[in-house]
Order: C-alpha cells, then structure tokens, then sequence
C-alpha cells in the first residue's frame, strides 16, 4: 500500500488527475513494442518482467545514489531535468504497486497502468532533446494548412476533399527524431524537413511536428490512427473552427479525458479572418468556457495549463504568436516527463476505487459502540457496575 499512497496522493496534490474516464488521452491506442509486458495474457503467467517481483523500488532507495534508471540508457539529451527528478520516483512506486498487485487482481484492472509503466520506459529511452507535437482536428478546421504554415512550405495536402489527411505526416526540426518516429508508425516516405527559418524567425529546434487525420473522420482507420498517436506523442495542438469548436465530439471524446494533460495542450481558435469586427473575441472566450467545463486548466497569465491561441493559418494572423509559444515550450525540453506524470495521475486515479473504495477511515458509531460494549464484557466492567449497584 506505501506504493500505491505513493502515486495517489500526487495525483491529490497535484490536482490533475482525472475522473473514472481519465484513463489514456484518446479511447482505444495502439501499444509501442518493447521488451517489457506489463501484464500476461488471461491464463498465462507470463514471462517475469524486471520489476515483478515489486522491490525494483525498495531495493533502490537503500542504494547510495538513489533510484537507477531502468531499462536501456536513455538517448541523447538524457532526462535529468527537475520534473524527471520527481517523475522517476513516482514511475517507481506505480511499478512497485503494479508488481505487488499482480497475483491479487485482474490483468484487466491494471492493463492501463502497465501500459503507462510500458510507454513511459518506451519514451525515456529515446531523445530527451526532441518534443513530438501532434496537430489534431476535425474536417476542415485547417489543421493541414497550420501544419503547412508552422513548417514554411507545403508539406500536407489541403483541399476541398474529405477527408485530405490520410495519415499521419511529420516534419523535424532537428536531426535524430528517426527513433520517436519510428515509435510512432510514421514510414520514411512521410517525414518531411521544414523549410530553412527566415531571419527572425523562431529556431524551434528539436520540433517534431506530427500532422493528424481529422478524428472526426468518416473513416474508422483515420480514427484509429488519431487515437494510437495522441497516446504517444509529447504534447498536441488541437486546431478548431468557428463552426465546430462546441462540438461534443471533440469535448467529450477527447478534451475532457485530456483535461489533466493541459501543461502539454494547445487550443488554437483557427480561421478567425472569417470572423467579422469583435466576433472572434466572443468565440474565443466562449471556447475558454467551454474547456474550463471541461476542466481543462488555461495557462493564460503564468501558470500552469492550456495555451488557448487565436489565429488564421490562411493569412499568417497569430501563426508568429504560436511559433514563438512553441519555440519556449521546446526549449524547456520538459514536454515529454510532464506527459508522462499526467498519464501516471489518470493510472493512479483509475487505481484509486481498487485500493480504497472512499470509505472514511475509523470505525463508525455503531462500530464504535459495539467495541466499548466488548470491551467493557472483558474486563468485566457490566459486572463490577451491577455490584456496585447493589450495595447503594
């Protein structure tokens, strides 16, 4: 139970861990290969992973130094930033936890945090000094034609057909992203390089860009494809329209679920040059109304949380703005442990019901008065008290 304490009360303190539906960024995902298994298969045992037997945790904190990194070493650019430091010792407790709950619960029940436990070792073994950004929206929102815009030249297709985006595309900045777009699925025929930054422009160095299918396509397999990479990628910007930012779609399926990766979240409102006089100001604080019912916290004066943008990737509007946003937010290098802790906060609140159903702790009055009246039996109080009572 130290463990699961451990991991759960982060989640409390940090308050982002989110609700019973909280469990992976986008419905079902696809799973990266790897060495590891988190859990075996129904009826099987399963070959016994590095950290089954539940003491990787205890044994390292009695090591001079601290806790090792498990798995292979990490790639170039290796995590040792502030929010690593304190991610590793929570990916520790959730890995003990999964170990010591093995043999006592379901594979089913701890599925999501083996598969968390799995991406996370996935992830911190390759470069620490590239961020994979996904741009994800529906049909038409222009996605395709910020991604083109963001990258300098035409790079995915835009038009009139739907759906345009058939698969995901990606654009790098900087060399040596081949591992994390491999991790991703994304073939050598789909990776682009972006056009040489005019002067004043940001550098953006280490950007993976990753151009989406609409994940309101009419297509399964684009659906598909939208969920597996928004399970793997570091951060995403999610590009609405006028028309279609209140769509239920959107909020329920994927904002909402997402609502404790705000830290790793852009919302840019697209297409405003459609937007007449102060229309775009209306639309855009109602957006921020409606993520705020999402309960996705808004970074918009310092603190941590979404960046809500307006701009047209058409004209250029508000595409410097957000070039510059994610220029800082790749140069903090911090992207990819802060994905990470927000997947262990909806492992641990998904865990939480199994190791404490939310019953307050103590014993209830009835409890309470039954104790007394064992206790008093025992130590034979009721009879002391009839003696007395007979002598007066």
């Amino acid at each position: 139970m130290r463990a699961v304490t451990a991991v759960t009360d982060h989640a409390d303190h940090t308050g982002r861990a989110a609700g019973p539906e909280h469990t992976h960024p986008a419905g079902p995902t696809g799973r990266a290969a790897g060495p590891e298994r988190t859990t075996p298969p129904a009826g099987q045992t399963g070959r016994a992973g590095p950290w089954d037997d539940g003491l990787i945790a205890r044994r390292a904190a009695e090591l001079p130094g601290g806790a090792p990194e498990t798995g292979p070493a990490a790639g170039p650019g290796t995590y040792d930033g502030g929010t690593d430091a304190e991610l590793r010792p929570r990916l520790d407790a959730l890995r003990e936890l999964v170990g010591l709950s093995r043999t006592r619960l379901d594979g089913g029940t701890l599925a999501e945090a083996g598969r968390v436990l799995d991406e996370a070792a996935a992830r911190r073994r390759l470069s620490a000094r590239h961020t994979v950004v996904a741009v994800a929206g529906a049909t038409g929102s222009g996605k395709s034609t910020l991604f083109n815009a963001l990258a300098g030249v035409p790079l995915s297709e835009t038009g009139l057909r739907r759906p345009t985006t058939s698969a995901p595309i990606a654009c790098s900045w900087t060399d040596g992203a081949a591992g994390l777009l491999d991790r991703l699925g994304i073939p050598g025929r789909s990776r682009r390089r972006p056009l040489q930054r005019q002067h004043g422009e940001a550098a953006l160095d280490g950007l993976v860009l990753v151009d989406l299918p609409d994940h309101d396509s009419a297509a399964p397999a684009h659906r598909e494809q939208v969920d597996r990479v928004l399970a793997l990628v570091d951060a995403v910007i999610w590009v609405v329209d006028p028309e279609k930012y209140a769509d239920a779609m959107l909020h329920e399926r994927y904002l909402r679920p997402m609502a404790g990766h705000a830290e790793v979240m852009f919302v840019v409102l697209n297409q405003i040059d459609r937007l007449p006089g102060d229309a775009a100001d209306q639309v855009l604080d109602d957006l921020r109304r409606l993520l705020d019912e999402d309960g996705i916290a808004l970074g918009e004066h310092g603190e941590p949380g979404a960046t809500v943008l307006p701009l047209s990737a058409l004209t250029g509007e508000g595409v410097g703005e957000l070039r510059d946003a994610l220029d800082q937010f790749t140069a903090e290098r911090g992207a990819a442990a802060r994905r990470i802790a927000a997947d262990v906060d909806a492992a641990a609140d998904r865990l939480r019901p199994v190791y404490g159903a939310g019953r307050q702790t103590g014993l209830s009055e009835a409890a309470r008065e039954e104790f007394a009246d064992r206790l008093a039996d025992a130590v034979g109080a009721a009879a002391a008290g009839q003696a007395a009572e007979r002598a007066w």
